[in-house]
This record gives structure tokens, sequence and C-alpha cells, in this order.
């Protein structure tokens, strides 16, 4: 099988962003490397087909308007090479390793044999095509609000679960039941993994399907680490699928659009109750207006 080698060159400032365009086209994990100072270049694969030149467009248009949000891209040169699958699917991995986000919660690969440090919550992860390795800010975001505010036995709703990370640190952080779901059948595979390698498959149901389309059941949290576009289609439908107490974690938000969707959730029913923030990016806390401070 044909890939198409994606390697973008760009400024430390703007890392996150392209890192965050480059997952949110299906990139699988990237591979970030610094061949000078001052220099980073981050790294992705998309199969060949149909869809692939459409993609590639989408991240050259993306990265080129970062500029327009304050964030210097530096060179900004976007260059693709074809390779064979050989090997490279894997190489990703050499670069990531153990770390901790928060207090608590130790995130590891799955190849990694080492045991976590005494205390830690251990998350093992294979991200394989599907977002989320716990290594960008937004996801960090999430982790971290988890960590200081969800209540055991609560019932979740992960809403564009990726690779399972977040449905896998509430159910270990003391949920009683999640419901992962993911329009993407190559991230409902990959979720589905790691939920088992993890040991959690009896607390965590994971699902194909469009935000909260054909769910009837309430939530005491909503997670959803999302864009700030598909936020705002989310939002108006949050109300009707949240608990007495309950709240939303709003995550992948860039600084821009902040004040976008606290309108949406304002509108919707929803107050902000607290808006956390790693460099550009936005992470909020939601409630149903009256509902849990």
């Amino acid at each position: 099988m044909k890939w198409i080698e994606v390697t973008v060159t760009t400024a430390p400032s703007a890392v996150e962003a392209v890192a965050n365009i480059l997952l949110e086209c299906r990139t699988g994990g990237v591979e970030e490397e610094h061949p000078s100072t001052g220099v980073v270049q981050l790294r992705g694969y998309l199969p060949v087909g149909p869809a692939t030149e459409v993609t590639l467009g989408a991240i050259r248009r993306r990265v080129l308007a970062l500029p327009q949000f304050g964030l210097d891209v530096g060179a900004g040169r976007i260059e693709t090479t074809v390779v064979e699958d050989s090997g490279w699917a894997h190489a990703w991995k050499n670069h990531f390793r153990p770390f901790l986000v928060g207090a608590r919660i130790w995130i590891t690969p799955t190849w990694e044999d080492a045991p976590p440090p005494a205390g830690r919550i251990a998350i093992a992860l294979d991200p394989g095509m599907a977002f989320g390795s716990g290594l960008h800010a937004s996801t960090q975001l999430c982790l971290k609000v988890l960590e200081d505010r969800l209540r055991s036995g609560a019932r979740v709703f992960d809403i564009g679960t990726g690779s399972g990370i977040l449905s896998i640190a509430a159910a270990k952080l003391g949920a009683a039941s999640v419901l992962a779901i993911d329009s993407d059948s190559v991230a409902v595979g990959v979720a589905s993994g790691n939920v088992a390698h993890n040991g959690v498959a009896g607390v965590v149901e994971v699902r194909e399907g469009d935000l909260l389309q054909g769910i009837r059941a309430r939530a005491d949290v909503i997670l959803a680490n999302l864009t700030a576009e598909i936020h705002l289609d989310l939002l108006p439908t949050v109300a009707d699928h949240l608990a007495a107490g309950g709240w939303v974690l709003a995550s992948g938000i860039v600084a821009e659009r902040q004040l976008e969707v606290e309108a949406v959730a304002r509108a919707s029913g929803l107050d902000v109750r607290e808006a956390r923030r790693e460099a550009e990016w936005r992470c909020l806390v939601l409630t149903a207006v009256g509902g849990e401070r």
C-alpha cells in the first residue's frame, strides 16, 4: 500500500496548532523533529486514495492561515513524498514516551513494559490512526479537569472519543459507565482495542455514531474534545442529554473562537463555570443554567 508522507516545517510557537491540523486530518500519530534551533518538523502519513488531494489541500490552507491568528509558522513549508508501507507507520512510536499529566495520570504507550511510578493512574495507549495520544494540549486540559472534577459513580458520554483516552481516564477515575462515540470507524476500532487493553471494557462501551444523535439517556458528564466548529453544532443539543447537576467539558477550542463558542453555549441554556488555557487552546466547563457550581 502507498502512503503520502506529509512534512510541515514550522516554528515552535505553531507546533501545537500544526500538530492538531495533521491529527484532525487523520494522519495518525505525529512525529516531531528539531533539525535546528527554532525549526520544528512535524510528520504524518495519509493513505493514497480519492480523498488524498482534498485532504492535502485542507492541510495547506489551514497551516498557511495560522498567521491570521497571531502564530508564527516560520518557513511554513509543506512537503509531500509517496512512500511504501515498510514500517514507517511505527517510526513515530520512537517519540511517544511515558509522561505525567496533572498530578496522577500516567500516559504510557502499550509497547512500554516499565511499571508506572507509585501512586499514578496508568493509561496505556496505542493511538494508531486516531486522535488522542495525550500529547496534545487540548487533551491534557481535559485530563486535568477530569482529575479535578469527576465524581465516583458518574455516567459519562465521550463524544469524538478518538483513541479512547478520555473514556479510559474517566473509567479509571471512578466513572460507573462511559459511552464512547466516534463517527470514524477506524477510531472506533482503535478505541475498542485501547479500552480492552486497559481492562475497562466492563465500564466503557465504544460505539460508532454522530455526536449525540440517537442517544436518549442522560449523562452526568459529557466530554467533547472537538473543534470549535463542531462545538457549534453539538452544544445546542447538550442540555437534553445532561442529568441534573451535570456538566460538559468542551475542549479543542482555539483562543480566537472561545467567545463564539461561549455565546452559543449560553444561547443553548448553559453557563460557563470555568475556562482553562494552555498556549492557544481553551477548555470550557459548562453546566445547565442554575446547575452545579
